[in-house]
């Protein structure tokens, strides 16, 4: 049987039952559009409520995500771990950190988050000495997913988990899409390698859940 997207109307209705809105999330969405921030590119409740799923499913204390922007995934997170819980999130720019920093402490769960400021990728030296961690979530430099593949499996604990945003992404890059087989762009080139790494890899199981722009979730063996 040919398969057809989900309807709006039913996604609405999942949506309103499983993430209804969050005054505090919607006033932060607000702001960062007014402060400047790209439009659409902070994850959406439902997926905020995966996240929180799968964190209480493995038992996650510590949370190290790459690409704070305005502070939603690390509010998302932040409220489903437990008290002693921890949330590192990295953030290249420093402005877009500075106001994640202000905005995440008026949502009262600063004690839990920690914005770090710099390159996602030059930082793994320093990260590994926070390791392990429980929970890692990609959602930068698209162009290097393949190598924050490989590093995480030395800084994840077993059980736990990877999960990447954008490895769906059914808008262009520079007019190509993920799709496209002439496709030169090097951030789908790595999605796409990303992917098939994630799926054929020996120490993970994994899936792409269709939500948003994809998530990718990979349970790791260890």
């Amino acid at each position: 049987m040919l398969e057809t997207p989900m309807p709006l109307d039913l996604l609405d209705y999942s949506r309103t039952l499983f993430a209804p809105p969050d005054p505090l999330l919607d006033t932060l969405t607000e702001e960062a559009h007014a402060f400047g921030m790209p439009v659409g590119w902070e994850i959406t409740p439902d997926v905020g409520r995966l996240f929180q799923l799968l964190c209480r499913a493995v038992g996650a204390k510590r949370v190290l995500e790459f690409g704070t922007l305005a502070g939603h995934s690390a509010y998302w997170f932040a409220r489903t771990l437990p008290t002693d819980g921890k949330v590192i999130s990295i953030e290249i720019n420093p402005d877009y950190a500075e106001f994640a920093r202000q905005h995440l402490a008026k949502m009262g769960v600063s004690e839990q988050v920690e914005v770090r400021i710099g390159g996602c990728f030059e930082m793994l030296p320093a990260l590994e000495r926070d390791a392990p961690f429980d929970v890692i979530f990609l959602d930068a430099d698209k162009a290097r997913y393949p190598e924050f593949l490989e590093w995480s499996v030395r800084v994840l604990r077993p059980g736990g988990l990877l999960l990447a945003d954008n490895v769906l992404r059914s808008g262009s890059w520079n007019g190509q899409t993920l799709l496209d087989p002439a496709s030169d762009d090097p951030r789908i080139l790595a999605i796409r390698r990303f992917n098939q790494q994630l799926a054929q890899h020996p120490h993970f199981t994994s899936l792409i859940v269709p939500m948003r722009a994809g998530v990718a979730v990979g349970l790791f063996h260890g």
